[in-house]
């Protein structure tokens, strides 16, 4: 399974992010918008709760209900903090071997990180690229 169909699978499939083939095919539907559902779907496939989701990627409670309520797609960015959480999830069970160890990864303390939590840095693609690097190094045997 490619990385590609493995994060769409995460992200729940074709009903929520289509069948993108590319990086580029995802920067489409981010810009369409993704259901709100994918949220929940997002959840359940991290081990995660919805509110931890909301809170770490400072999307609104309030904006996730209202969206979904009415079926109304999110808007690019909240679409694309889910895509990130998403990705590097997926990356973390693969560096680390299980969704369990990933999850607890991502809602520890890092020192690689300046202290910081990885699920609190993917508000910013600064941070999201700190999380995958550090996740890279760890890949690579490299201490982090």
């Amino acid at each position: 399974m490619s990385s590609i169909q493995e994060l769409t699978a995460f992200m729940g499939g074709p009903r929520f992010v289509g069948a993108p083939r590319s990086d580029y095919e995802f920067i489409l539907a981010i810009r369409k918008g993704l259901p709100a559902e994918v949220i929940a779907h997002v959840a359940v496939s991290s081990s995660l709760t919805e509110d931890e989701i909301l809170r770490a990627l400072r999307i609104p409670k309030r904006t996730a209900a209202r969206r979904k309520a009415t079926a109304s797609p999110l808007k690019p960015l909240a679409s694309e903090l889910i895509y990130r959480l998403s990705k590097v999830v997926v990356a973390a069970t693969d560096v680390l071997g299980s969704r369990a160890k990933a999850r607890e990864w991502i809602l520890t303390k890092n020192r690689a990180l300046h202290g910081e939590r990885p699920i609190d840095l993917l508000d910013t693609a600064i941070g999201f690229e700190d999380v995958l690097d550090v996740l890279r190094r760890i890949d690579f045997g490299v201490y982090s």
